[in-house]
């Protein structure tokens, strides 16, 4: 018995050590791996682009809409890239930062900015992304997109 429990403290001590000996990404490592989301979703490969998220993932757009599950954020996405108002369009992220909030969680803020949109024009606003380590893999687990607005009230249409 005085065996086994010293397996399991040296276990528990051992075993939050050994995880944290991972080091966090860095925000290279963050900006290649949403690189490489976007590319997806500009050349409309979605079960590419899927992969990004974790299967329980959640998205907030700046347009309003949300998802939630891998397989919606696919849906949608394709919805919405593919036949949508940004057919053809293309997106481009800059992660501007990226905080360790535990160990296997770390925030990254983005700027995105949307071109070639249909009839002209373009998109720009920021996403804060929260990603997860599972299986030595980094997946998106949230994004909040928004398009920032002058501070006060907005002017309401008749």
């Amino acid at each position: 018995m005085r065996v086994l429990t010293g397996i399991l403290v040296v276990a528990a001590l051992v075993i939050p050590v050994s995880s944290q000996g991972q080091s966090a990404p860095s925000k290279a490592d963050i900006q290649k791996l949403l690189q490489e989301r976007d590319d997806a979703r500009n050349r409309a490969d979605w079960n590419a682009f899927g992969q990004f998220f974790t299967a329980e993932a959640t998205t907030l757009s700046s347009a309003g809409t949300s998802y939630k599950g891998r397989a919606q954020i696919q849906r949608g996405n394709q919805d919405l890239w593919g036949a949508g108002v940004y057919k053809g369009a293309r997106i481009k992220t800059t992660v501007e930062s990226v905080d360790v909030i535990a160990p296997d969680v770390v925030l990254a803020d983005e700027t995105f900015e949307i071109t070639n949109i249909a009839g002209g024009g373009n998109r720009k606003g920021r996403t804060a992304v929260v990603l997860v380590r599972s299986n030595n893999a980094w997946k998106v687990a949230a994004t909040r997109s928004m398009v920032p607005t002058a501070a006060g009230a907005l002017k309401t249409s008749p």
